[in-house]
């Protein structure tokens, strides 16, 4: 089955988007072909005073991933 999945993924941070990357690793383990749509931004910078909503870990490789940029 081919499932696209579409939401906060890395290089995001946060609970929905390490549910969404496990989401897509389950399917993934099931034998489905994944992809995750992601965006460039989930807020407003000001939103993360001290702090960023990007990860510092690495790129996941269990699944595809397209970058979509929010305007």
């Amino acid at each position: 089955m081919r499932v696209v999945i579409i939401g906060p993924a890395y290089p995001l941070r946060g609970g929905l988007a390490t549910y969404n990357e496990r989401l897509a690793r389950a399917f993934r383990d099931a034998g489905d072909d994944v992809r995750l749509v992601t965006f460039s931004l989930q807020y407003p910078s000001f939103l993360f005073p001290g702090q960023t909503q990007f990860s510092t870990e690495k790129a996941p490789t269990t699944y595809k991933l397209r970058l979509v940029s929010i305007l």
